[in-house]
């Protein structure tokens, strides 16, 4: 049967959606209820409005949620793209034709607002899918990874553990419980390496640090001031030993040997039994010594099939991009600097 209804996300949706989601939040009732606040409702630059929902009858079988994200584009400034998270289809309605409509739809409403682009972080499975209707990809790219038989040890509070030094730079590198102003602060001071990057300001660290249904490890090199730091994530709803691996969201550091000596301590001291990071947008030496730090590096193989699990972007034009402006260029990977962005740290 394919008489679907598509709908927006309205508040009297909420158990619904609420009780749907378990399949892929877990948060249980409460937890759940407090996600979909704080990613949809408390987003510090998108509202719930293009969240997206399909029914059958009375039932709810599809879900499209839609978050904000904030983007420095040179040459036009900061630019608000809505990113597709959360999708969900009830297993009765999978392989048919409701993902799609859905897509489209929420397109539509994307197109009759102009704006230009829709986003997508994750590891849809109907990615291939995607880039034969219409969808763009940027990436794959590598990651690095630590697989570890013992895992550290998860006693204790994460920011009253001991400050070490790091052995390289001789920063003293210290477990805090949140982020600091002087993060997004060092942020800013790093050089991009794209025209197109995040903005990783104190609203933005704010947000994404209540997210309910997860944890965050921060660590902050000082040395005559914050020289740099380091943020990771793991989600709340498995255990320390369970297969979802931590990720580290974003390192930043003045220098070479501080960003090594963070790195370093975090795949020592971080829960899991595999740590993983972005290494897309890493200097050159940075990448280099990732092996010497206890990484592996995965890089893409070219295959579709081999490379399903790496990261990537996959973005939808909606049909208002002006081909002359700087916003046409995202096409283009040369542009993004994905760092700050790790798709982990958004769910």
């Amino acid at each position: 049967m394919n008489d679907y209804r598509i709908t927006t996300y309205e508040p009297r949706h909420r158990g619904a959606v609420v009780e749907f989601q378990q399949m892929l939040w877990q948060g249980g009732a409460a937890g759940n209820s407090a996600y979909l606040d704080w990613k949809f409702g408390a987003n510090p630059y998108l509202d719930d409005r293009y969240v997206t929902l399909a029914w059958q009858e009375s039932e709810l079988v599809g879900m499209l949620g839609v978050f904000g994200s904030c983007w420095e584009v040179d040459g036009h400034g900061r630019v608000m793209l809505p990113c597709l998270a959360d999708t969900v289809v009830a297993p009765a309605h999978r392989g048919g034709p409701l993902f799609g409509r859905m897509l489209e739809w929420l397109v539509e409403r994307l197109r009759a607002d102009e704006v230009p682009w829709l986003l997508d972080f994750g590891d849809q499975p109907a990615g291939p899918a995607m880039l034969m209707s219409g969808w763009t990809a940027v990436g794959p790219w590598p990651v690095a990874v630590a697989e570890r038989e013992v895992l550290a040890s998860g006693e204790g509070e994460w920011s009253a553990r001991e400050a070490v030094r790091g052995p390289r730079s001789g920063a003293t590198i210290t477990p805090v419980a949140t982020s600091l102003p002087e993060m997004p602060a060092l942020a800013a001071e790093t050089r991009s390496r794209g025209s197109v990057r995040v903005v990783r300001d104190e609203e933005y660290f704010r947000w994404r640090s209540r997210n309910p249904l997860a944890r965050y490890f921060h660590l902050v090199a000082e040395e005559q001031g914050t020289v740099g730091y380091l943020i990771a994530h793991r989600t709340a709803v498995d255990t320390d030993d369970g297969p979802t691996p931590t990720t580290i969201v974003e390192c930043e550091a003045l220098d070479d040997d501080v960003w090594r000596d963070l790195v370093e301590a975090a795949v020592a001291t971080l829960p899991g039994k595999v740590v993983t990071m972005w290494v897309r947008d890493l200097a050159p030496a940075r990448e280099q010594s990732l092996a010497s730090l206890g990484l592996s590096p995965t890089r893409p193989s070219g295959r579709l099939s081999q490379d399903i699990h790496l990261p990537k972007l996959v973005m939808r034009s909606t049909g208002v991009v002006d081909d002359a402006g700087p916003l046409a260029t995202l096409t283009s990977p040369d542009v993004w600097d994905m760092r700050g962005v790790s798709g982990r740290g958004w769910r």
